[in-house]
């Protein structure tokens, strides 16, 4: 008797997970016959860093004759392909795509922030990411960042100035302005010589600081908190022309 109440359970059992299986499968079908019922895009910091914007983002998704707008079939939705579409954008850092229940195509984008703006003599500017990427200028928006004049390009990368031993020197000195709200803000642009020595220009006072090359940053920084600090208030703000950091452990002023 007992082996037929478990053969009785065990069709039971059968027969709710075929039916679940088959309910599913139903679902899933419907679902991926379903249209796409609306397209929300959002693109962080886009009123205070605009590089790209949800025009853009269209643009980009219905790039190559492929349209994702409303009414598109979501079985046909590729999303790991809208995504990368998506960041091919060189503003572009990272793109999430995703459906909800109600048919809703989602996209979050995440922008590429540049840190620096090469002031180019030879043609048009650009402008330095937060991962030493090369990014265009922007017909939307002019970033307030730190400016940067170059003597010679030999040593910048076509795509990331870290490519090269003196980019990437550079992009550490960019980094350690950037990530210090001090010198963020007091530091207004430099220029890099044929040499790769460097010259920082101040936001407020009129010295020209004479940096040498991108190394010892920390000592550097120190003895030109010195400076500013210690030798300015003392002997005027507007005393001396320029403040030498070249030499170890001396700050020669002129």
């Amino acid at each position: 008797m007992n082996w037929l109440i478990k053969i009785w359970k065990s069709f039971q059992f059968g027969l709710i997970a075929f039916g679940l299986i088959v309910i599913i499968g139903f679902t899933n079908t419907r679902h991926q016959d379903r249209r796409i019922n609306d397209v929300m895009i959002s693109v962080d910091n886009q009123f205070h860093n605009y590089f790209i914007d949800q025009q853009d983002v269209l643009d980009l998704i219905n790039a190559e004759g492929k349209d994702y707008l409303l009414s598109s079939d979501i079985g046909a939705l590729d999303l790991k392909e809208l995504e990368q579409r998506i960041e091919s954008h060189q503003f572009v850092e990272d793109a999430q795509a995703y459906l909800d229940l109600s048919g809703n195509l989602s996209i979050d984008v995440k922008q590429n922030r540049p840190i620096a703006r090469i002031i180019n003599g030879n043609g048009k500017d650009f402008y330095i990411g937060t991962k030493g990427d090369v990014l265009p200028e922007s017909s939307h928006y002019t970033a307030r960042v730190i400016l940067i004049e170059l003597e010679n390009q030999y040593w910048l990368s076509e795509f990331n100035i870290k490519d090269s031993k003196g980019g990437e020197e550079v992009f550490e000195l960019l980094n350690y302005l950037v990530k210090n709200e001090f010198w963020r803000t007091q530091i207004a642009g430099m220029k890099i010589e044929k040499d790769m020595d460097i010259v920082l220009y101040p936001q407020v006072t009129k010295q020209e600081i004479e940096f040498g090359k991108a190394e010892e940053l920390d000592s550097k920084f120190r003895r030109l908190e010195t400076f500013y600090k210690k030798i300015l208030p003392y002997k005027g703000w507007n005393t001396y022309n320029t403040v030498n950091l070249k030499f170890k452990d001396q700050i020669v002023c002129k």
